[in-house]
């Protein structure tokens, strides 16, 4: 996820929090700006978290990296803050111009406090790659080669060693396949004369980068830019034998790596290999001397003109494999039939049994209970608190209570005069709210099928209604931006709220007595004290129409909208988290003590777990027409009426997909 476009900001003595480190990080707002979510990972002098940026659009992932001398390293202080200003200063310089180099987004530096904001690149360093079982083949390896010279040939060009190139530091990007240089924290510009980092760094010569992957100028801190193609030679070698650098010993005779002996039985092309050794060579003099001479060499490999997604593709050739067996055998199934199969080995029904079992499983988080013929068509949809009624108002206005567990229709209440735009039921699951296109606002007693009230003194489309927790008091919007609240024991009107110049979208009742909170067309989120009826504070985030809205607690607030799904602090007046584009298009959403369900206008269905600090969606299944959707509180039932008149319940099993 990059974010080219942007303007680099220096801040500089701007910050407005002290940076206490460790876990209390977490959740901290950087210059109102930045929202700590997550601890990435710790370095020998600072430590690096995932953050949101709230100032921009969409509010985007973003990376902080705030200096934190280790107790054990023995850099100085002075030293540590040196490098990490360098650090801001190359990425200032370089990621803005080159697409594989992250860019720098902000820079802070206040007395001993010091931190860095730099692009967010969603996908996996190579570090990943280790822990899988498969080697790196020599197609992936000159792939991979030939996507990162340029990069180094581009630093160089500007006098700059990375001098930490290593797994570790260097992300596949997930969209593309763009492999990333990241963490330049040892990087310095060397002098065109006297090859040192003392020409960046004073007096000091420092031995600073990865042991295995360091060559042994750099150890004794006269670091030169083939150093740089040293670590990418011993990080090519790594991976494509899978034994660590601090493995290899030196042939007393040639000075060399052994790496050769511990290719087993995988074969390279011995221009490769004579291309890694002139990599790795102990002496700089003997190694390439600059990133286009190794570029060179590798266009003189047979058949080595690979993109860069071959790295990419080289990696996901088993899964590919993987299923393109699956398709063909389902295939197979779908048009012979099992009964060719019964006439071939016990191995062919064995895998048949075991595909249908993978298939299963993976379509086991939504199995159909019920497929039921309805009349008219379905214009909203909502189930019971108690999971066991489903309520349908249909293109006819009545409403009809369908029983979950088994599908029979249990009431039929005529009395709607419209269209019915919005439904509501009571916690105790007693009262069942309508609302409709003309205005008028219903009350019904769900066990007894009585319509106790009528409200209609709105003059526009009702579009939310909402019931208190108490059910003694009933909230209805409309598309002028009214807000009506009633007494739901008598029927009075107790007090009329309104937002200026904009549809209400959405309503709920806060879990703190006395709050209402409504949503906009203007894409604003509404917090009201109803004791006095004013406007406590207006939320700004969402870029298009708000959907939902989910009280999570007294200070928790879901917004689901048509552009993603929104977490708020109602005590701390502030956006804390964004959820991931997967929870846009929400067509209804449910939030209980487990997890959140959403169903979206693509028919599919995902279950947010909390991981590392975020929701993360997890799919749970796929709906073919959506037209109407509705979830039970726990998660159990869901239900949908499509254009072939039917209404289908389902059984959600969200417990599957963790």
């Amino acid at each position: 996820m990059g974010y080219k476009g942007l303007s680099i900001l220096l801040i500089a003595r701007t910050c407005e929090h002290t940076i206490k480190g460790g876990i209390d990080m977490i959740g901290q707002l950087l210059t109102g700006r930045y929202l700590i979510l997550e601890k990435l990972g710790v370095g020998g002098f600072s430590e690096t978290y995932l953050a949101r940026d709230k100032y921009l659009p969409r509010h985007p992932l973003c990376v902080v990296k705030y200096l934190k001398p280790s107790s054990s390293n023995q850099i100085s202080l002075e030293v540590a803050q040196e490098l990490f200003e360098n650090e801001a200063c190359l990425l200032e310089r370089l990621g803005r111009d080159y697409p594989q180099i992250p860019t720098l987004l902000a820079y802070c530096h206040e007395q001993e406090q010091m931190y860095l904001v730099q692009e967010y690149v969603e996908g996996e360093n190579l570090d990943s790659y280790l822990t899988g079982k498969k080697r790196l083949t020599a197609k992936a390896a000159i792939a991979l080669l030939t996507d990162l010279l340029p990069v180094l040939d581009y630093i160089h060009s500007h006098q700059v060693a990375h001098l930490d190139i290593k797994p570790s530091n260097l992300i596949r990007r997930r969209r593309d396949g763009k492999v990333f240089l990241i963490d330049f924290g040892s990087a310095c510009v060397l002098s065109d004369i006297e090859p040192s980092p003392k020409s960046d760094m004073g007096d000091n010569a420092l031995a600073i980068g990865t042991p295995g992957y360091m060559p042994d100028e750099q150890h004794q801190g006269m670091s030169q830019l083939n150093s740089d193609l040293y670590a990418l030679g011993v990080l090519i070698i790594h991976l494509v034998t899978r034994v660590h650098p601090r493995q290899f010993q030196q042939n007393p005779i040639s000075g060399n790596l052994d790496w050769q002996i511990y290719l087993s039985k995988q074969t390279l092309e011995p221009k490769l290999v004579e291309t890694l050794d002139r990599m790795v060579q102990p002496q700089s003099r003997d190694r390439y001397q600059q990133a286009s001479e190794v570029l060179a060499d590798l266009k003189s490999l047979p058949k080595a003109k690979y993109s860069h997604l071959s790295w990419r593709l080289a990696s996901c050739q088993r899964l590919i494999s993987q299923m393109a067996v699956l398709a063909a055998a389902m295939l197979l199934i779908g048009i012979m039939g099992e009964k060719y199969l019964s006439a071939h080995s016990d191995q062919a029904k064995a895998l048949v049994k075991q595909l249908k079992q993978v298939f299963r499983q993976s379509d086991s988080q939504l199995t159909m209970l019920r497929d039921l013929p309805v009349q008219a068509g379905v214009d909203r949809m909502l189930i019971a608190p108690n999971n066991q009624i489903l309520v349908t108002a249909g293109s006819d206005h009545v409403l009809s209570l369908w029983s979950l567990p088994n599908g029979t229709l249990l009431k039929s209440l005529s009395g709607n005069t419209g269209k019915v735009t919005t439904l509501a039921i009571s916690r105790d699951s007693k009262f069942l709210v309508s609302g409709s296109e003309d205005g008028t606002v219903r009350l019904w007693n769900i066990v007894s099928g009585q319509l106790l009230h009528r409200f209609g003194q709105h003059q526009n489309p009702v579009t939310a209604v909402a019931i208190s927790a108490d059910a003694r008091k009933l909230v209805s919007g409309s598309q002028d931006g009214t807000l009506h609240c009633w007494d739901l024991q008598t029927g009075i009107r107790q007090r009329t709220l309104k937002i200026p110049d904009a549809a209400v979208t959405a309503v709920t009742y806060g879990i703190a007595s006395g709050s209402l909170i409504s949503a906009s067309s203007d894409h604003k989120v509404q917090v009201w004290n109803l004791g006095t009826g004013k406007l406590q504070r207006t939320f700004a985030g969402h870029t298009q129409a708000i959907v939902d809205l989910q009280v999570a607690s007294d200070h928790t607030l879901f917004s689901f909208g048509e552009d993603r799904g929104l977490v708020w602090d109602l005590d701390r007046e502030e956006l804390v988290l964004a959820l991931p584009e997967d929870s846009a298009k929400t067509v209804t959403s449910s939030l209980n003590n487990r997890n959140i369900v959403t169903v979206h206008g693509n028919g599919s269905i995902r279950v947010w777990v909390r991981k590392a600090g975020q929701l993360v969606p997890k799919k749970a299944g796929t709906l073919k027409q959506n037209l109407d959707v509705a979830l039970s509180p726990n998660h159990h039932y869901l239900a949908n009426w499509s254009t072939d008149q039917r209404l289908r319940i389902w059984q959600l099993n969200t417990s599957s997909v963790y």
